[in-house]
């Protein structure tokens, strides 16, 4: 029995050393185990620490496209914002357009209402003022129309390139009314001389001064169409027309023609009247407009030519009196 108990005792006194071992062993793992775990924390823990001093040092991420694509979201939001740039951009370059075309606009109605502020001015002022060069000149015809003598006259004055003013009396052109409407198709200028060509009729009053010229200028209208407010005082207005005269006239809108230069055609009928006419021409020239007075007769158209010859040659500028130019008055 000793032995048997002296058996058991050894079996269970190994039995313990084995249990032991074991617990050693198993507390070794353990140890080993946890040792290698705290290992690769330190080791992770160091990787940060040089992720983040990387990252101080060089002011960047490294791994921004690996995060963008980590994180679809965030490119999203940068996509977002450059579209937004964009856009702004796009939209202050249009401001811009838009302005420069507005700017483009005004400029162009200012230039607009400068260009139709200085038409009006000119189309205000007077077409025509005297010259002062002694180098127009305007031909005046007084006392027609007549049969023999103003087809003639007018031929030569297209000839000669040249208009003139052909201030006439009623019944004359009742009797050919024919030819003031030849006046008026060659670009001449026509007005009133009046009905009677007497004195003490036409200047009886101011009323029959103006009914005279009211009477002629409207069978110039009625005949041609012309409204015309040209006229000429029969022998001149001085000394016929008296301040109440002009006053009188001046209400009906007439503009009242004289001259200073006066051939004396009617009385120089041998063609005498050329040169004198001439010899005035040149005393004046330089001083004033020149406004010539000649009459519709025979005789006058027969020596004509003469005259307007020297205008010609001369480099005179043959034209017509219109409403637009300053009359000479006496």
């Amino acid at each position: 029995m000793s032995r048997v108990s002296e058996r058991k005792r050894k079996m269970t006194r190994i039995g313990k050393v084995t249990i032991g071992i074991l617990v050693v062993l198993v507390m070794l793992l353990f140890y080993f185990t946890w040792e290698l775990l705290a290992d690769n924390r330190v080791e992770a823990g160091n990787g940060d620490k040089q992720k983040n001093k990387q990252e101080l040092v060089t002011g960047s991420k490294p791994n921004t496209e690996n995060q963008e694509e980590k994180n679809p979201s965030s490119k999203s939001e940068k996509l977002d914002k450059d579209t937004d740039s964009s856009t702004k951009q796009d939209e202050q370059s249009a401001k811009q357009a838009n302005k420069k075309k507005e700017d483009a606009e005004v400029e162009k109605n200012q230039t607009e209402h400068q260009t139709d502020q200085q038409q009006a001015e000119k189309e205000k002022a007077p077409a025509k003022e005297p010259s002062g060069t002694g180098k127009t000149i305007y031909l005046t015809f007084d006392d027609g129309p007549h049969p023999q003598a103003t087809d003639r006259i007018i031929q030569l004055l297209e000839q000669y390139n040249a208009k003139a003013a052909f201030f006439m009396l009623q019944p004359n052109m009742r009797n050919n009314p024919e030819l003031v409407q030849h006046m008026v198709d060659h670009g001449h200028t026509v007005g009133a001389h009046g009905v009677t060509h007497n004195a003490k009729k036409i200047y009886q009053s101011p009323q029959t001064f103006v009914q005279e010229m009211n009477t002629t200028l409207d069978f110039i209208k009625q005949t041609t169409g012309v409204a015309s407010k040209l006229i000429r005082a029969p022998y001149g207005s001085k000394p016929y027309i008296t301040p109440p005269f002009q006053a009188a006239s001046d209400q009906q809108g007439f503009i009242l023609w004289d001259w200073n230069i006066d051939s004396e055609d009617w009385k120089r009928t041998d063609g005498s009247f050329v040169p004198y006419t001439i010899q005035q021409v040149n005393q004046y020239q330089g001083h004033e407009s020149l406004v010539v007075l000649l009459h519709e007769r025979p005789t006058t158209a027969d020596h004509l030519e003469g005259l307007l010859q020297y205008f010609q040659s001369n480099g005179y500028d043959m034209q017509a009196l219109d409403a637009a130019t300053t009359p000479v008055q006496f």
